[in-house]
């Protein structure tokens, strides 16, 4: 039988009445989806929206929608979308609840790839969108739903030539993974006390990292909508007692940009954040090349050797011969070909069987991510992504 524990703090928020008895909490909430917060203003390219949140039950999960027109106008040769867009339109989500800041804070390529990963009923198979200059069914991460801009007959897409003047309607969806298991709940917030501070900030990458402009070309944003859709669960009360689930981690989503001059051969890149009472879920990267935005490297045996992740001296538990053999992991895991256009590679610990296989943080001294190029990419830059969970101030 689970021991009920009666914290005096829960995430290091005063709960008094609280108990903390996970069969009983499971066996008497709801589940409620509904809106949290919803604008029709936007601080602009290069700026940030700032969202309060409401304050309510065990929260899981957050639904972002982001969806306007853009509206091109004059001599429109020469302009053309970035590898940036659509996904990365959001250049970072930042979460902070209960004094804890930046439980998520990576852009929205890096939010897709999660919910993909953790979501093994998703896939992109016959979802056209297109990319470059062809139309592609599968390794984009969209949805059916969604929409990467669309006017008439006319699309756009990352590396798309812009095909004519128009109003492009845009429609994309995000799930910010507050708890790390949408089952067991574990990382979820505990909200339900006007104590708790639960803030959403919102930066947009700048126009000219999404777009470029040729000629006498412009660029109008002539709507653009935010709404965050809360996954929530009620909050039982047993003998006038609060009951919840275990609450004893928090769930963190961080990114990053190492400062590493990547060139042919072995390139390692220490990993932030390792400490006791801290597991690793998943760690990701991407490396793009050439003039800023860039083009994203695609993963593949062309361009990547072997790629392992370390500690200690040498301890190299993992190592995967070359980025084909990456790229065929994932899509397996995943159920998208995350390597192909979006040039991500991905250790997933925690796909089959979490326990067991999530990384220490506090055994594993100078944690390092190891990526071998075939060839030094020009003026390389790299984004690496982690997953971790770490210890909350009470709630076990």
């Amino acid at each position: 039988m689970t021991a009920i524990a009666e914290p005096q703090t829960l995430q290091g928020v005063a709960s008094p009445n609280v108990v903390i008895d996970p069969p009983s909490f499971f066996r008497l909430t709801r589940r409620q989806e509904f809106a949290m917060k919803s604008q029709a203003t936007f601080a602009g390219f290069g700026a940030t929206d700032n969202l309060i949140l409401r304050q309510t039950g065990i929260i899981s999960g957050l639904i972002l929608r982001v969806s306007g027109t853009l509206t091109f106008g004059g001599t429109i040769t020469g302009t053309s979308m970035s590898y940036r867009w659509p996904y990365n339109v959001l250049r970072a989500a930042r979460l902070s609840a209960n004094g804890q800041s930046n439980l998520i804070n990576c852009n929205g390529l890096s939010l897709k790839v999660l919910e993909f990963a953790g979501n093994t009923d998703l896939n992109d198979r016959g979802v056209s969108r297109s990319v470059g200059a062809v139309t592609q069914s599968h390794g984009t991460l969209s949805k059916a739903c969604e929409d990467w801009g669309t006017s008439g007959a006319n699309q756009l897409g990352p590396g798309v030539t812009v095909p004519a003047t128009g109003a492009y309607t845009f429609d994309l969806d995000y799930f910010l993974p507050i708890a790390s298991d949408q089952t067991s709940l574990v990382g979820a917030i505990f909200a339900q006390t006007a104590a708790t501070n639960l803030g959403l900030d919102l930066d947009w990458e700048s126009q000219a990292n999404l777009v470029t402009l040729g000629g006498s070309a412009t660029l109008t944003v002539t709507a653009f909508n935010v709404a965050v859709t809360g996954v929530v669960y009620t909050i039982p009360v047993i003998g006038n007692k609060a009951v919840v689930p275990d609450l004893s981690q928090f769930h963190q989503v961080t990114q990053f940009r190492p400062p590493n001059a990547f060139t042919q051969g072995e390139n390692e890149v220490l990993l932030p954040g390792v400490g006791a009472g801290r597991k690793l879920l998943r760690l990701g990267f991407s490396i793009s090349t050439g003039t800023a935005p860039g083009t994203p490297l695609a993963m593949n045996a062309a361009n990547y050797g072997p790629l392992a992740w370390r500690y200690g001296g040498n301890d190299t538990p993992e190592i995967y011969p070359t980025g084909q053999h990456l790229r065929l992991v994932n899509e397996r895991a995943s159920g998208s070909d995350i390597g192909r256009f979006w040039g991500v590679g991905l250790w997933d610990f925690v796909n089959e069987f979490a326990v067991r296989d999530v990384v220490e943080l506090g055994a594993t001294s100078d944690l390092r991510a190891v990526i071998n190029l075939v060839n030094t990419p020009t003026t390389p830059f790299a984004e690496v992504f982690q997953e971790t969970l770490f210890a909350a101030a009470a709630g076990s």
